[in-house]
């Protein structure tokens, strides 16, 4: 069954059609005799044959009332079929009484009509119950408050402030064509306002289907709020967008409507259900014990089908896992020592030592540089900086900073300088005699000069 819950309409709702016309009258705020009903009001008639018709959209529906000595019998009928009958005749007051009900009707559209057979009868408020969502679903409601920033405001709109509204809040207009909307997911919608003689009708549309509301009927007398405008629960879960409109005043109405909340039912399945749900579908589901003992009839390949693994094979597949996990840590390491080694630099070889023998000369041929290596030239041009710059409506609604960079320097760049050998002495001027021990000394010769680079 889908999800079900209650919805209360108050005697001054639209949503309660009133008939004959002037058989119904309802008690004004000076009226005592109100104070102990819900919502502080009540309908009473004392014409025989008055009735009060519900349409609504559910599976049951409960009729409350007073008790008084002055009053008579009633009916209630469902889509044209008296379900019950009833008196309301007592010896003192009695109020918030159930006068009549109708239940386990099918979820769909139904009319109720409560008819007053006797002397007179009062009707304090009605009990819808509703269903909405899939088999199995629960229902959740979410209330939008007039101040809510979700619903968005088109034309002009005015807001009260007083303790008669839910949360203190209440936005109105009497500019023709001003609307509100809503944009929601949700199974169901509510709309909730205030009824006065001085108001217009409400336009109502959902997904472009409208409706017009009768906010100002002549049974209401004063100005009722936290009222239920509209309900409508036959909707899809899908996104929808609720618009709200003052139509403009019309002949008999007032030129005011008002929006003080708006409530949206959403149906959803919880999570055991849909596994309920999965397992039921092909029938019920197998015994525990179908396969002890020999199921008479069932043959063996139609077994139950085995529901999970043992202790055992769990405990085995999770030490498998582990150790292939460790074996892959393992791995990882290993690729990792063996790319670091690979790339590791070599080791700078060592740089010529003082004094080392050039290829091309003998033993006795070595040199020492005789000034040390010249620093690499410096380049003083480039420079940085940084520059800086541094109503009409009724009484109840009561330095800039830059940066650049300059190459301003024009100092040329001195030529990187060339670097020679230095020139090896001869023979005479190291004082070094050559001696061969077949011919003798000889006079030696002065050798040419080694110039081992040429400008």
């Amino acid at each position: 069954m889908a999800s079900s819950f209650n919805l209360t309409i108050e005697d001054s709702s639209p949503l309660i059609l009133y008939g004959p016309s002037g058989a119904w009258q309802d008690a004004t705020a000076q009226d005592t005799a109100g104070l102990p009903y819900s919502g502080n009001s009540l309908h009473g008639t004392t014409a025989p044959g008055a009735t009060a018709t519900v349409n609504f959209n559910g599976t049951g529906i409960e009729f409350y009332g007073g008790y008084r000595p002055s009053y008579g019998t009633y009916t209630l009928s469902v889509d044209g079929k008296q379900v019950a009958s009833g008196t309301s005749t007592s010896d003192g007051v009695e109020t918030k009484r159930l006068l009549a009900a109708a239940s386990g009707l099918p979820n769909g559209q139904h009319t109720a009509v409560l008819t007053s057979t006797g002397v007179g009868m009062d009707l304090d408020f009605v009990n819808l119950s509703t269903q909405v969502g899939a088999t199995g679903s629960t229902t959740t409601s979410t209330v939008f408050d007039d101040a809510s920033s979700a619903i968005t405001y088109a034309g002009t709109w005015d807001t009260s402030n007083t303790n008669a509204y839910l949360n203190n809040t209440l936005h109105y207009t009497n500019a023709p064509g001003s609307a509100a909307s809503l944009s929601f997911s949700g199974s169901a919608v509510a709309v909730y306002g205030t009824v006065s003689p001085d108001h217009a009708n409400v336009q109502v549309s959902i997904d472009g289907q409208m409706t017009m509301v009768n906010a100002q009927s002549s049974s209401i007398a004063e100005l009722h709020p936290q009222t239920l405008l509209y309900y409508a629960n036959d909707l899809d879960a899908s996104q929808h967008m609720l618009i709200i409109t003052n139509p403009g005043q019309q002949d008999g109405t007032g030129p005011f409507i008002d929006l003080d909340s708006i409530t949206v039912y959403s149906a959803s399945i919880p999570a055991t259900s849909v596994a309920g749900s999965a397992v039921g579908e092909g029938g019920p589901a197998p015994s525990a014990f179908s396969n002890q003992g020999g199921t008479t009839g069932a043959p063996a390949s139609q077994s139950r089908p085995h529901s999970g693994l043992s202790t055992g094979a769990m405990i085995g597949i999770v030490i498998g896992v582990l150790f292939i996990i460790g074996l892959l840590l393992a791995l990882v390491a290993f690729l990792v020592m063996r790319r670091k080694k690979r790339w590791q630099p070599l080791e700078e070889s060592p740089r010529t030592p003082v004094g080392a023998e050039l290829p091309l000369q003998g033993p006795n041929m070595r040199f020492t540089p005789v000034s040390p290596q010249q620093p690499m030239p410096t380049f003083s041009g480039l420079v940085s900086r940084r520059m800086s710059a541094h109503s009409i409506a009724p009484s109840y609604y009561g330095a800039d900073t830059a940066s650049r960079s300059s190459f301003g320097s024009t100092t040329p760049v001195p030529p990187v300088p060339t670097l020679t050998m230095p020139r090896v002495p001869s023979r005479a001027q190291q004082g070094v005699m050559m001696i061969d021990a077949n011919r003798g000394p000889e006079r030696p010769n002065r050798p040419p000069t080694l110039n081992l680079l040429t400008n």
